[in-house]
């Protein structure tokens, strides 16, 4: 069959509707955002509330909880497959929403659940249904992650003119941002001590909130695609799956940036289960002031990201989304490093110090890294290949989480002493981002479209 034939015959996915050849104003793409101020109060519950609380009032131990806080993202794989059916499947009408909205709900069910674990092992650690409820709340959590966050990002790409992509995902990203600013602020008010009452009132008043946020968002933004496009779906929704990724995974720079993705996600989250703890167990700062590290490093970045937007806008030519990600890797380098200073001295001053720079380092980062993934995407799989990048970045993170517990409870029972082995995790990470500068150097946009197929070649070698 000829390639023109091929093109007639079956297009590889289903024609989009979705106005992404027209301009996405600020107040569209604020309201998409909001969906993400939703995301990040459900990570500062999860990563900072109960993470500190389990650890620091009820004496947990920091592996098992990293452990559990890893789940979500060592069950990521799956949006792999999820994205990949949101490219080339429709339910009733819908591809992406469908997703999106079905994930969200479980883990708004997940926050209950684990909400009644946490109380009942409070109670007694070695209570069964107590740590039951609690594996099965961060399952269930898991699994709503890996359905819906793709989808959102796939979404996203689809209503986004090409030109515009960059700004719109960084404008996103600013809104993540901001709402870890606002939850650390807004839980520590809710939240100041431990008690039971009011940890079983947060994890129920949250979720709800998220879940309105969720809805809002995205309501009406995903068009239902027409008869037509239903046809063209029908057609290629039995396209194999590994077909597809084998195809992605072929191109070298895929690669590259899919290690570059979990090197720096991962040395970044590694202070993720342990940076409250470490103020709390070496400096005796109460919970109160821990719930604020978010809005301290948040509000940097939220800067970073602004500074970052502006001088790419400016000098285009110059500042570049590798260029931006490059200083962002120099600068986080320089925030551990601070960190680790911090901790072996324990010098408190350093503590905001170390925060505002990785604040900094985290917005250019942001813009990035969130930049490169959308110049390292390709139309004909959005779904796939942004699915392929956030399942990096999540991966990585959960290895990241799970590092830092057990870098700390390794350190701690070979020396004794708190400063010393969070001092060891500081520089750990310090010293990854020094690799991850060299893994970025290789990453090369121009070279990936190159190496990346053709959409007609995909469909060729699916139906061969």
């Amino acid at each position: 069959m000829t390639t023109q034939a091929l093109q007639n015959a079956a297009p590889t996915e289903p024609e989009q509707t979705t106005e992404n050849t027209l301009n996405l104003s600020i107040g569209r793409n604020a309201k998409i955002a909001l969906f993400h101020i939703g995301s990040s109060m459900a990570d500062i519950l999860t990563a900072g509330v109960w993470n500190r609380i389990a650890i620091a009032e009820l004496g947990l131990n920091a592996t098992p909880i990293a452990l559990l806080l890893g789940l979500r993202y060592f069950l990521a794989p799956l949006s792999i497959w999820v994205g990949q059916r949101s490219d080339v499947s429709a339910w009733l009408g819908y591809r992406r929403i469908p997703f999106i909205w079905g994930g969200r709900l479980l883990m708004m069910l997940s926050y209950f659940i684990l909400a009644l674990g946490t109380v009942t092992v409070a109670e007694d650690k070695q209570s069964a249904l107590g740590w039951i409820g609690m594996i099965v709340a961060l399952i269930l959590f898991s699994v709503g992650s890996a359905f819906s966050s793709t989808t959102y990002l796939a979404l996203i790409y689809d209503v986004t003119p090409k030109a515009q992509q960059t700004r719109a995902i960084s404008f996103v990203w600013s809104f993540l941002i901001i709402g870890f600013a606002l939850a650390g602020i807004v839980y520590s008010k809710l939240l100041p001590t431990y008690t039971r009452e009011g940890f079983l009132a947060l994890f129920l008043i949250a979720p709800l909130i998220m879940g309105v946020l969720w809805f809002f968002s995205v309501l009406g933004e995903e068009k239902p695609i027409n008869r037509v496009a239903k046809a063209q779906a029908a057609a290629v929704q039995h396209r194999p799956f590994w077909q597809d990724l084998r195809s992605a995974l072929a191109n070298g720079q895929t690669r590259v940036f899919f290690m570059f993705l979990a090197l720096s996600t991962m040395f970044f989250y590694t202070q993720d289960s342990i940076l409250e703890p470490f103020a709390g167990q070496v400096f005796n700062m109460p919970t109160a002031t821990t719930n604020r590290f978010s809005s301290y490093w948040g509000t940097m970045a939220l800067i970073g990201i602004v500074v970052s937007l502006f001088l790419a806008r400016r000098f285009p030519k110059r500042v570049n989304n590798t260029v931006l990600a490059r200083w962002g890797v120099a600068i986080l380098l320089i925030a551990f490093g601070l960190f680790t200073i911090c901790a072996l001295a324990q010098v408190r001053a350093l503590v905001t110090i170390s925060l505002i720079v990785m604040g900094i380092g985290l917005g250019a980062w942001t813009v990035g890294t969130l930049g490169l993934m959308m110049d390292m995407t390709r139309s004909f799989g959005a779904g796939l290949y942004l699915s392929l990048w956030t399942v990096s970045e999540t991966l990585a993170r959960g290895v990241g989480t799970v590092l830092g517990g057990v870098l700390r409870d390794v350190s701690l029972s070979f020396s004794g002493q708190f400063s010393v082995s969070y001092g060891t995790v500081f520089l750990v990470e310090a010293i990854g981002f020094g690799v991850t500068l060299l893994v970025l150097n290789r990453i090369n946009v121009r070279a990936f479209h190159q190496e990346t197929p053709a959409t007609t070649l995909v469909l060729e070698a699916a139906m061969g």
